[in-house]
Parts: structure tokens; C-alpha cells; sequence
């Protein structure tokens, strides 16, 4: 009998509470033109769990995403439970910059972003790791199996209300 190599992908209940405020932090402001959350909830809660230094780096990173992506990432709702597997591999950045593993951070950008775009997320993303991690709100580092990166569309451009928004 053949055993399947693929994991169960991750789901946000399952996630540490450092990763469920990054994923939703992250969710939050990529739709930040949708009336709730408001840019002053975001800030709100991440202030509370002494974070709100993060939110710029969180609006670069997005930033840069919009103005740079040669693919597009898939982005839930600040409320599903599910996890994209664009949303996992933001994670894993995100984690390895916190370990300063810049290269496999930059490694994983390069999915959705040319690597000038991986460079300009750098900076960023080990400040928003730092504060993190100053915090005390540690990202483990998470080996998930990828559902192939291979099989994602690249595109130059896409629609606002695409299917890479859920």
C-alpha cells in the first residue's frame, strides 16, 4: 500500500499564538480596503501584545508583494481557519529570519518575488522578526510538506477579487 508524502496542511487553530497574530496581522492588511478589520484594530491589537512597532514593517512587506510579485500569493480572510500554503511559506520566512537565516528567508520570497524583491523584503522582515522575537512571541520553524510551487500560475498581473483573495 502506498502512503501518501503529503501533509496535512496547516490550519490556523493549530498555529502558536505568535504565528496566528503574524497570519492575521498579514491577512488584515492585505485587504486593508475592506471595512473591518480598520487599520487602527490592526494596531490596536498588535500594540496589545507589544507589537505595534511591527505594523510598518507588516505594510512593506505587503508593499512590496503589490508592487513586485511576479506571482500571486493566496491570501485568506483574517477569520478562516485554513491556511494557505502562500500563507505557510510567509511563515517559514518570516521564522528564519527570526533564527537570522536570511538566506532561506530570501530563498522563500523568491517563489512570488524577483530577487530584487526578495532583497527589498529583507530588511523588513527581520525588523518585524525582531520585534517578535523581542516580545517573546517566537515563530517555530515549520518543515511542511510543499504542495508544489511548480504548479502556481505566474502572472504579471491580477484582479482584485481574484482567487488569490479568499
Amino acid at each position: 500500500m502506498h502512503q501518501s508524502t503529503y501533509a496535512r496542511p496547516l490550519e490556523l487553530p493549530a498555529l502558536t499564538a505568535a504565528e496566528r497574530l503574524f497570519v492575521w496581522g498579514f491577512r488584515a492588511k492585505a485587504r486593508s480596503g475592506s471595512a473591518v478589520p480598520t487599520a487602527a484594530d490592526i494596531q490596536q491589537v498588535y500594540d496589545h501584545f507589544r507589537v505595534g512597532d511591527a505594523v510598518p514593517s507588516l505594510e512593506s512587506i505587503i508593499e512590496i508583494f503589490a508592487c513586485t510579485a511576479h506571482t500571486a500569493i493566496e491570501v485568506h480572510c483574517p477569520t478562516c481557519p485554513r491556511m494557505s500554503e502562500s500563507e505557510c511559506g510567509i511563515l517559514r520566512a518570516i521564522a528564519a529570519a527570526q533564527k537570522e537565516r536570511d538566506d532561506v528567508a530570501r530563498e522563500q520570497f523568491e517563489y512570488w518575488l524577483p530577487p530584487v524583491g526578495a532583497d527589498w523584503a529583507l530588511a523588513p522582515v527581520r525588523g518585524l522578526a525582531t520585534i517578535f522575537r523581542m516580545a517573546g512571541l517566537i515563530l517555530p520553524d515549520r518543515h511542511v510538506a510543499s504542495r508544489g510551487h511548480d504548479r502556481m500560475m505566474a502572472m504579471k498581473s491580477w484582479f482584485v477579487g481574484s482567487p488569490t483573495l479568499h
